[in-house]
């Protein structure tokens, strides 16, 4: 049976587009197992499609699992209230380097933006390959990381964000009330593919857990800095109807707020997987996967 779509690689280590897909009726199951295939591959990949419904972003979603109703952000609501709206007008914005929600106990694993409203220039979107990062640090590093977790917490930035006035107290008394905050490990096996990735941003991230302070605050840094190496970094360039689906357990991003006073507007789906996931070790998947592509 024929690939349904072309795959081009965007960058050597992470990023991909697919090309020629057709989107006319209903998308079929081999489409969506060559997608989760590109995207497993990838970590990041872009679909051109501008004809996408609002059924068809549900339905790539709901092959990766169940589709979040965002607690902050609105929706389109009408039955496809998992369907979140992230619009610059309403002072939304995601520029910080972070995985989306890791401050949960099981994060999203696989998040989709479709493209809606974009500025005429800048709002570009840039993503990490924190396996490729992973896989850059000596072994020294690696082996001091084993075993270590680090605390995920939403207070962090709603702090910087009252202080820099985008937020009111109000919103981050409401928010801090939740107490968001959860412990994961600083690296993470994916349970497909079975790669180690370092689980850390400057966002979420407030210190490591049974460490030092001053030592912590050293690592992270260092940690930090490592991952903005630009080989382990792919950039796209938005135009209207572009989709990107990347996979939130191995990459982290940042959507650069560059476009004032001009509306930048997208719609998305996060995806929680169905049952809690192992990261020890591969499923069969992968090699199923591959076959796909």
């Amino acid at each position: 049976m024929p690939t349904p779509f072309t795959l081009n690689p965007l960058g050597p280590r992470i990023g991909a587009e697919a090309l020629q897909l057709d989107l006319a009726g209903k998308l079929s199951e081999q489409t969506l197992q060559a997608l989760e295939a590109a995207l497993i591959k990838h970590e990041a990949l872009v679909l051109h499609v501008p004809e996408m419904t609002p059924d068809q972003h549900l339905a790539i979603a709901s092959h990766f699992g169940e589709s979040e109703v965002h607690t902050f952000y609105p929706n389109l609501g009408g039955g496809y209230e998992q369907i979140t709206v992230i619009d610059s007008k309403l002072g939304d914005r995601a520029d910080m380097w972070h995985h989306d929600e890791s401050f949960l106990p099981s994060p999203p694993i696989v998040t989709m933006t479709h493209a809606q409203i974009l500025p005429p220039t800048g709002g570009d979107t840039c993503w990490i390959s924190m396996t490729s990062a992973y896989d850059a640090l000596s072994p020294r590093m690696k082996q001091y990381l084993d075993g270590l977790s680090a605390w995920h917490d939403m207070n962090a930035p709603m702090t910087a964000a009252l202080q820099q006035g985008v937020v009111t107290h109000e919103r981050y008394v409401q928010v801090v009330a939740q107490n968001r905050r959860h412990l994961h490990p600083m690296v993470r096996v994916h349970p497909i593919t079975g790669r180690k990735a370092l689980y850390i941003s400057p966002t979420y991230v407030t210190h490591i857990d049974g460490v030092p302070p001053a030592e912590s605050r050293a690592i992270l840094e260092y940690l930090h800095q490592h991952c903005m190496q630009v080989e382990f970094l792919f950039k796209h360039r938005w135009t209207q109807g572009d989709m990107v689906i990347w996979d939130n357990r191995s990459v982290i991003h940042n959507a650069i707020l560059d476009y004032k006073p001009h509306q930048r507007r997208m719609h998305r789906a996060s995806v929680f997987a169905r049952q809690p996931e192992t990261t020890s070790a591969p499923q069969d998947k992968e090699a199923a996967c591959a076959t796909t592509v």
